[in-house]
């Protein structure tokens, strides 16, 4: 491959990291809080992009902005709603048991979104969708290439996640998020309210889902399986990475888009390269979690007697 070549290839996983760090950071911030995986992340992510595109289309004079921020909202409080009603009235439960939970909750999902948004495709509005056209930068010497729904994706996201790890570290709530993550126990013995704290990170968990779910199914007639593939990185990712901090799942998140983009490559991989996009996506990440057992940024503990 060129250097063109390559630099072109990098700016093609943007979107694609924008998109899975959004979602890695809340399954992050879901499993420190409450120790549970997540597997309905990626549904509560598709229900707020249907929501979307049904306000999109019933308010046609509404901007699309407002509409992203109305599926956000619904994701928010499906988020917040799955934890309060379900997680914590299963406390004491195993981790294994929470799963199972969240597994039950991905199913009825599943089942439920299609029947409350029948017929929906996103970007129907004439002369309400947003531009699809190209933009041309110049970067060492060499003409690179983006979408400009990738670039918006992608900065829109940077932002975000910037805000988030802001907040993470000097706010309040994030002194409590902190807190609740080392050990839930004593931060409710130092008066930290872990119910406010895991409300809010689930809810948290499912806005930040949804951004991503907008730009996954920005013009494309929308599916309940919108958002699996998102879902299954975003678990890799946090594995790649560690899950024993927040910023480290997020290096995961930005590794497996460059990994997934180079493999498809058909100048480097041959033509039939997308065939097995995937493949050598999971071994290559396989074979890093095998050399990396406790994730690219992960401490191994020793436990004493």
């Amino acid at each position: 491959m060129s250097i063109p070549e390559i630099l072109q290839t990098i700016i093609n996983s943007l979107p694609m990291i924008g998109r899975y760090t959004l979602v890695t950071m809340g399954i992050v911030l879901i499993f420190r809080t409450t120790a549970t995986t997540n597997f309905a992340q990626g549904l509560i992510a598709t229900v707020g992009t249907f929501a979307v595109t049904w306000a999109s289309l019933l308010w046609t004079d509404l901007p699309l902005w407002v509409c992203l921020l109305m599926g956000i909202a619904v994701s928010f409080l499906l988020g917040m709603f799955v934890d309060v009603a379900l997680i914590r009235r299963a406390r004491h439960i195993t981790p294994s048991g929470k799963q199972m939970i969240t597994m039950g909750v991905m199913m009825i999902l599943v089942n439920v979104t299609p029947v409350i948004f029948r017929d929906i495709t996103l970007w129907t509005r004439p002369g309400k969708s947003f531009s699809t056209g190209i933009l041309s930068f110049p970067l060492l010497g060499h003409t690179m290439n983006i979408t400009e729904m990738g670039l918006l994706g992608f900065g829109l996201a940077a932002v975000v996640l910037a805000a988030v790890f802001a907040a993470l570290k000097f706010t309040k709530w994030g002194l409590g998020v902190r807190a609740t993550a080392a050990n839930e126990s004593v931060a409710q013995m130092l008066g930290v309210n872990t119910r406010v704290i895991t409300a809010f990170s689930w809810a948290l968990a499912g806005g930040l889902a949804a951004l991503g779910g907008f730009f996954t199914g920005a013009g494309t007639a929308l599916n309940v399986t919108l958002m699996g593939n998102a879902q299954v990185f975003g678990f890799l990712a946090c594995v790649l990475g560690g899950f024993g901090s927040f910023p480290a799942p997020i290096l995961g998140a930005v590794i497996i888009p460059l990994i997934y983009n180079f493999a498809g490559n058909p100048n480097l991989m041959g033509p039939n390269a997308g065939m097995w996009q995937n493949l050598i996506t999971f071994v290559a990440v396989l074979l890093l979690i095998l050399i990396f057992p406790n994730g690219l940024l992960g401490k191994k503990y020793i436990k004493k007697v």
